[in-house]
């Protein structure tokens, strides 16, 4: 997976005309990297419940944590102010893939789901807790908000998770089997990539 978006990533600086250039394609070690510090820091029976006393401004990171937001990791990147949106694959519970989709001028998560099962959204929102919790606080700390150029739109700073929305089945294609997740999910963010209004 990781590689193909390393190609798609060069893809989107050589035509600049075909992929939208204020979007920014995350490796799968990004999810990955935020479960971890999920996992650390909460107990095994309140999966999906934000700590006690959590504040989403507060929790701090390494430098190294913050290098994907600063636009040093994955190579071909660029700093999270200079963009709009990111697109995140997340391998839910190691067996399942979907995309994330982050709005950064309104702090909002889309979920786009290449196999559509009959999963309440509640359901979802704990499975990419980590992105809600902890977003607005690698945001926070880089100085997101004050680093976006005068006159664009920005994210206004609040203490609460970014928001959940999943998008609907008309607007995402359909994988017909099992198994094959994974490279919807490429699929995905090559069509949200190339602002394709029909996703075929």
């Amino acid at each position: 997976m990781d590689a193909y978006l390393h190609i798609l990533r060069k893809r989107q600086r050589a035509f600049p005309t075909v992929y939208i250039q204020r979007m920014n394609l995350l490796d799968s070690q990004f999810y990955s990297m935020l479960e971890f510090q999920l996992r650390r820091i909460m107990p095994r029976d309140a999966v999906g419940k934000a700590p006690k006393n959590w504040s989403v401004l507060k929790y701090k990171w390494s430098p190294e944590d913050l290098m994907t937001v600063r636009g040093l990791l994955p190579v071909g990147n660029r700093p999270w102010h200079e963009v709009d949106a990111v697109l995140i694959p997340c391998n839910i519970g190691g067996q399942y893939w979907l995309l994330a989709s982050v709005d950064l001028t309104v702090g909002k998560i889309h979920l786009l789901d290449p196999f559509r099962q009959e999963v309440p959204l509640q359901i979802r929102k704990e499975q990419v807790a980590s992105l809600r919790w902890f977003l607005p606080s690698m945001l926070h700390q880089v100085g997101f908000h004050d680093a976006r150029p005068t006159g664009e739109v920005k994210y206004e700073k609040r203490n609460r998770p970014f928001g959940v929305s999943m998008v609907s089945t008309t607007h995402v294609p359909q994988q017909t089997r099992g198994g094959n997740c994974g490279a919807h999910t490429l699929r995905l963010m090559e069509y949200v990539l190339a602002n394709r209004k029909t996703l075929d």
